[in-house]
């Protein structure tokens, strides 16, 4: 029988500081636990309610039973799916034989990451790094947002300015998404590989990283168009179509 200070240290995994002080975070949902139980995380806890099992029947020799009540505490959703589980934060290491890297400069918006970490996957990309002030990877949001690319791509935060220079010194491409720069649907030939930078939703590539781009790209936009800019996560979703499928 779960216990309230269990109830009480699930909740607390709802705020960053807490899953930094016990490596632990919060999975929900049927195809987000079933996602993490066939990776390589390892899982903490599991736990579902009754209505959710009658509904959902799966292996419960690992699962532990708890009310509706109990489940709405623990749960950091308006409507609770039923099933949560708690897994351990992996520790992940930059891959440097990586022929291409997404480098994510600065983004903030919760489902934004997840939904660059979810493209990423998509068009094969494996490895994402990202500077040390992006949005926290296991955020419930942007885990949610990655529909289980989070348990697959290797996510690393690290110091981006110095990344991209030991790129650039190993002769590495660097490709930065700008307003100002090589038309990426016009560009002949196939695509060398490198790293891919894509800045914030505000701000962009910030000024301290455009000394590094090698190769500025940009996404055209229509005649007479009156927008300044494209959400990150659908411009990176652009480029890598468009990059991966001539790499």
């Amino acid at each position: 029988m779960i216990t309230k200070n269990t109830v009480k240290f699930i909740q607390s995994l709802k705020q960053q500081k807490y899953r930094n002080e016990h490596q632990l975070f919060v999975v929900e949902g049927r195809k987000m636990v079933e996602e993490l139980l066939r990776s390589p995380f390892e899982v903490n806890y599991l736990f579902a309610t009754e209505k959710y099992l009658h509904e959902h029947p799966m292996d419960t020799s690992l699962m532990e039973l708890v009310t509706e009540v109990q489940m709405e505490q623990m749960s950091g959703q308006d409507t609770p799916p039923g099933i949560l589980a708690v897994a351990k934060i992996r520790k992940m290491e930059i891959n440097s034989d990586e022929k291409m890297v997404l480098a994510l400069d600065g983004i903030a918006n919760p489902g934004n990451m997840g939904t660059i970490i979810r493209t990423a996957e998509w068009f094969g990309i494996k490895q994402v790094v990202c500077s040390e002030d992006c949005v926290e990877l296991w955020n419930p949001k942007v885990i949610q947002a990655t529909m289980g690319s989070v348990f697959r791509v290797s996510a690393v935060y690290t110091d981006l300015r110095r990344f991209l220079e030991e790129s650039k010194s190993n002769g590495k491409a660097i490709y930065g998404a700008l307003l100002e720069g090589e038309n990426i649907f016009k560009k002949e030939g196939r695509w060398a590989g490198g790293v891919i930078v894509i800045g914030s939703e505000s701000h962009g590539i910030r000024g301290n990283i455009l000394p590094l781009i090698t190769h500025p790209i940009t996404i055209p936009r229509a005649e007479g168009s009156m927008t300044e800019s494209l959400n990150a996560s659908m411009a990176t979703g652009i480029i890598l179509a468009e990059i991966m499928m001539k790499s």
